[in-house]
C-alpha cells in the first residue's frame, strides 16, 4: 500500500532573479550591458553601481545652482554612508543603468540615468538596444 504524504511547506514566489541580484552586486567590478523587461517596456543601459548612480545623480545637480549644489551634497553622503566599499551589509534592492533606451512599441526615449526595483524586472537579457 502506497502513502501520499501532502506537503504543507508553501514555497513563496519568486520576488527579484537571483541571477540579476548578483550582477547588481558585482557592478563595480564589470561593465555590462543589459536589456530589461519591466512591465513591457524595455529597458537598456550599462549596468553601474549604487554608489555610481547617486554620484551621477550628485554630478548633475552640482552644476545646476546653488540649492542643487546642496542636494549633491546629500546624495554624495547618502552612497559615502550606504554604498561605501566597506558597508557589504547592503539589501540589494534596485538596479541602476547609465545611458539608457527605453523603448515602448515603436517609440524609444534616451535618458541619461535609470533606477528601477528589482523586484519589477520580468527579464532581463545581456546586450543593449541599439539608439
Amino acid at each position: 500500500m502506497s502513502e501520499v504524504y501532502e506537503s504543507t511547506t508553501e514555497v513563496p514566489p519568486l520576488q527579484k532573479d537571483f541571477l540579476l541580484v548578483a550582477l547588481v552586486e558585482v557592478a563595480d567590478s564589470l561593465s555590462l550591458g543589459l536589456t530589461l523587461n519591466v512591465g513591457g517596456t524595455l529597458v537598456s543601459g550599462l549596468l553601474i553601481s549604487n554608489k555610481d548612480y547617486f554620484e551621477s545623480i550628485a554630478d548633475e545637480f552640482e552644476s545646476v545652482n546653488e540649492d542643487g549644489a546642496k542636494l549633491a551634497s546629500l546624495y554624495r553622503r547618502f552612497a559615502a554612508t550606504h554604498y561605501s566599499d566597506t558597508s557589504g551589509d547592503a539589501i540589494t534592492e534596485y538596479i541602476h543603468l547609465k545611458d539608457v533606451v527605453i523603448a515602448q512599441g515603436e517609440t524609444s526615449y534616451l535618458i541619461k540615468l535609470w533606477r528601477g526595483k528589482l523586484n519589477s524586472v520580468d527579464g532581463f537579457s545581456f546586450g543593449t538596444l541599439k539608439k
